[in-house]
Protein backbone atom coordinates (compact mmCIF):
# COMPACT_ATOMS: atom_id res chain seq x y z
CA UNK A 1 0.00 0.00 0.00
CA UNK A 2 1.47 3.30 -1.12
CA UNK A 3 1.12 6.12 1.42
CA UNK A 4 -1.03 9.02 0.23
CA UNK A 5 0.28 12.55 0.41
CA UNK A 6 -1.85 15.39 1.71
CA UNK A 7 -2.56 16.57 -1.85
CA UNK A 8 -3.74 13.08 -2.81
CA UNK A 9 -5.98 12.97 0.24
CA UNK A 10 -7.40 16.40 -0.62
CA UNK A 11 -8.06 15.29 -4.20
CA UNK A 12 -9.76 12.13 -2.91
CA UNK A 13 -11.83 14.23 -0.49
CA UNK A 14 -12.96 16.54 -3.32
CA UNK A 15 -13.73 13.51 -5.48
CA UNK A 16 -15.85 11.97 -2.74
CA UNK A 17 -17.68 15.29 -2.35
CA UNK A 18 -18.43 15.21 -6.09
CA UNK A 19 -19.61 11.60 -5.73
CA UNK A 20 -21.86 12.79 -2.88
CA UNK A 21 -23.26 15.53 -5.17
CA UNK A 22 -23.93 12.93 -7.89
CA UNK A 23 -25.61 10.72 -5.29
CA UNK A 24 -27.88 13.61 -4.29
CA UNK A 25 -28.72 14.27 -7.94
CA UNK A 26 -29.64 10.62 -8.52
CA UNK A 27 -31.79 10.75 -5.38
CA UNK A 28 -33.64 13.79 -6.77
CA UNK A 29 -34.15 11.96 -10.06
CA UNK A 30 -35.59 9.01 -8.17
CA UNK A 31 -37.86 11.31 -6.13
CA UNK A 32 -39.22 12.92 -9.29
CA UNK A 33 -39.83 9.56 -10.95
CA UNK A 34 -41.52 8.23 -7.80
CA UNK A 35 -43.82 11.28 -7.71
CA UNK A 36 -44.65 11.03 -11.42
CA UNK A 37 -45.37 7.30 -11.25
CA UNK A 38 -47.40 7.71 -8.02
CA UNK A 39 -46.01 4.58 -6.45
CA UNK A 40 -47.87 2.99 -3.55
CA UNK A 41 -46.27 1.27 -0.55
CA UNK A 42 -45.06 -1.84 -2.34
CA UNK A 43 -43.86 0.12 -5.37
CA UNK A 44 -42.05 2.60 -3.13
CA UNK A 45 -40.42 -0.27 -1.21
CA UNK A 46 -39.22 -1.98 -4.40
CA UNK A 47 -38.14 1.36 -5.89
CA UNK A 48 -36.20 2.30 -2.76
CA UNK A 49 -34.51 -1.08 -2.74
CA UNK A 50 -33.52 -0.81 -6.41
CA UNK A 51 -32.39 2.80 -6.00
CA UNK A 52 -30.12 2.05 -3.06
CA UNK A 53 -28.66 -1.00 -4.81
CA UNK A 54 -27.97 1.14 -7.90
CA UNK A 55 -26.47 3.92 -5.78
CA UNK A 56 -24.28 1.45 -3.90
CA UNK A 57 -22.87 0.08 -7.16
CA UNK A 58 -22.40 3.61 -8.56
CA UNK A 59 -20.57 4.92 -5.48
CA UNK A 60 -18.45 1.77 -5.24
CA UNK A 61 -17.44 2.03 -8.92
CA UNK A 62 -16.61 5.72 -8.61
CA UNK A 63 -14.58 5.09 -5.45
CA UNK A 64 -12.68 2.30 -7.21
CA UNK A 65 -11.81 4.60 -10.09
CA UNK A 66 -10.96 7.68 -8.05
CA UNK A 67 -9.68 6.35 -4.73
CA UNK A 68 -8.60 2.77 -5.45
CA UNK A 69 -11.50 1.62 -3.31
CA UNK A 70 -9.95 2.81 -0.04
CA UNK A 71 -12.54 3.77 2.52
CA UNK A 72 -11.32 6.15 5.19
CA UNK A 73 -13.06 8.61 7.45
CA UNK A 74 -12.54 11.56 5.07
CA UNK A 75 -14.15 9.49 2.27
CA UNK A 76 -17.31 8.97 4.32
CA UNK A 77 -17.21 12.62 5.39
CA UNK A 78 -16.84 13.76 1.77
CA UNK A 79 -19.76 11.59 0.62
CA UNK A 80 -22.02 12.89 3.39
CA UNK A 81 -20.90 16.51 2.90
CA UNK A 82 -21.43 16.34 -0.89
CA UNK A 83 -24.90 14.85 -0.50
CA UNK A 84 -25.81 17.42 2.16
CA UNK A 85 -24.58 20.33 0.00
CA UNK A 86 -26.66 19.05 -2.90
CA UNK A 87 -29.79 18.54 -0.79
CA UNK A 88 -29.54 21.97 0.85
CA UNK A 89 -28.45 24.17 -2.07
CA UNK A 90 -29.18 22.40 -5.36
CA UNK A 91 -32.05 19.98 -4.73
CA UNK A 92 -35.01 22.24 -5.56
CA UNK A 93 -33.47 23.62 -8.76
CA UNK A 94 -32.31 20.13 -9.79
CA UNK A 95 -35.80 18.70 -9.27
CA UNK A 96 -37.31 21.59 -11.25
CA UNK A 97 -34.82 20.93 -14.07
CA UNK A 98 -35.63 17.20 -14.00
CA UNK A 99 -39.37 17.91 -14.15
CA UNK A 100 -38.89 20.28 -17.09
CA UNK A 101 -36.64 17.82 -18.91
CA UNK A 102 -39.15 14.99 -18.49
CA UNK A 103 -42.00 17.29 -19.61
CA UNK A 104 -39.97 18.40 -22.63
CA UNK A 105 -39.20 14.80 -23.59
CA UNK A 106 -42.86 13.82 -23.13
CA UNK A 107 -44.11 16.73 -25.28
CA UNK A 108 -41.46 16.05 -27.94
CA UNK A 109 -42.57 12.41 -28.07
CA UNK A 110 -46.21 13.50 -28.41
CA UNK A 111 -45.37 15.90 -31.25
CA UNK A 112 -43.32 13.27 -33.07
CA UNK A 113 -46.13 10.70 -32.66
CA UNK A 114 -48.72 13.18 -33.96
CA UNK A 115 -46.50 13.99 -36.94
CA UNK A 116 -46.00 10.30 -37.67
CA UNK A 117 -49.77 9.76 -37.51
CA UNK A 118 -50.40 12.60 -39.98
CA UNK A 119 -47.70 11.25 -42.29
CA UNK A 120 -49.24 7.76 -42.04
CA UNK A 121 -52.68 9.12 -42.96
CA UNK A 122 -51.25 11.04 -45.91
CA UNK A 123 -49.37 7.98 -47.18
CA UNK A 124 -52.32 5.62 -46.78
CA UNK A 125 -54.96 7.99 -48.19
CA UNK A 126 -54.69 6.72 -51.82
CA UNK A 127 -55.01 3.13 -50.60
CA UNK A 128 -58.08 3.99 -48.50
CA UNK A 129 -59.69 5.68 -51.51
CA UNK A 130 -58.92 2.65 -53.69
CA UNK A 131 -60.29 0.34 -51.00
CA UNK A 132 -63.49 2.39 -50.84
CA UNK A 133 -63.85 2.42 -54.64
CA UNK A 134 -63.55 -1.37 -54.72
CA UNK A 135 -65.65 -2.26 -51.69
CA UNK A 136 -68.48 0.26 -52.06
CA UNK A 137 -70.02 -1.35 -55.17
CA UNK A 138 -69.64 -4.79 -53.61
CA UNK A 139 -71.37 -3.58 -50.44
CA UNK A 140 -74.20 -2.03 -52.45
CA UNK A 141 -74.63 -5.26 -54.42
CA UNK A 142 -74.78 -7.24 -51.18
CA UNK A 143 -77.37 -4.84 -49.81
CA UNK A 144 -79.48 -5.21 -52.95
CA UNK A 145 -79.28 -9.00 -52.76
CA UNK A 146 -80.19 -8.92 -49.08
CA UNK A 147 -83.27 -6.81 -49.82
CA UNK A 148 -84.24 -9.07 -52.70
CA UNK A 149 -83.73 -12.12 -50.50
CA UNK A 150 -86.08 -10.72 -47.89
CA UNK A 151 -88.75 -10.28 -50.50
CA UNK A 152 -88.32 -13.83 -51.74
CA UNK A 153 -88.31 -15.12 -48.16
CA UNK A 154 -91.58 -13.37 -47.39
CA UNK A 155 -93.19 -14.67 -50.55
CA UNK A 156 -92.16 -18.28 -50.00
CA UNK A 157 -92.52 -18.36 -46.23
CA UNK A 158 -95.74 -20.36 -46.18
CA UNK A 159 -94.50 -22.89 -48.72
CA UNK A 160 -90.93 -23.67 -47.59
CA UNK A 161 -90.80 -22.77 -43.89
CA UNK A 162 -92.25 -25.90 -42.18
CA UNK A 163 -90.19 -28.52 -44.08
CA UNK A 164 -86.99 -26.49 -43.80
CA UNK A 165 -87.53 -25.98 -40.06
CA UNK A 166 -88.14 -29.69 -39.47
CA UNK A 167 -85.06 -30.59 -41.53
CA UNK A 168 -82.76 -28.09 -39.76
CA UNK A 169 -83.98 -29.04 -36.26
CA UNK A 170 -83.38 -32.73 -37.08
CA UNK A 171 -79.84 -31.90 -38.21
CA UNK A 172 -79.22 -29.94 -35.00
CA UNK A 173 -80.31 -32.88 -32.83
CA UNK A 174 -78.11 -35.30 -34.77
CA UNK A 175 -75.12 -32.99 -34.47
CA UNK A 176 -75.56 -32.63 -30.70
CA UNK A 177 -75.70 -36.41 -30.24
CA UNK A 178 -72.67 -36.86 -32.49
CA UNK A 179 -70.56 -34.11 -30.86
CA UNK A 180 -71.42 -35.19 -27.30
CA UNK A 181 -69.19 -38.23 -27.78
CA UNK A 182 -66.10 -36.00 -27.68
CA UNK A 183 -67.37 -33.52 -25.06
CA UNK A 184 -68.99 -35.37 -22.18
CA UNK A 185 -71.52 -33.13 -20.46
CA UNK A 186 -70.23 -33.39 -16.89
CA UNK A 187 -66.54 -32.53 -17.65
CA UNK A 188 -66.80 -28.97 -19.09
Amino acid sequence: MIPMTLADQLNAFLLTMIIGLVSGLTYDLYRVLRELLRLRKTGTFVGDLLFWMFLLVLVFALLLVGNNGEVRFYVLLGLALGAAIHLVFFSSSARRLIYRTIYFLFRTTQIIAAGALVLWRILTFPFRVLFFLVTWPVAQGGRALRLAGRGIGRAGKGVLAPPVHRFSSGLRARWQRFSSRWHPRGKD
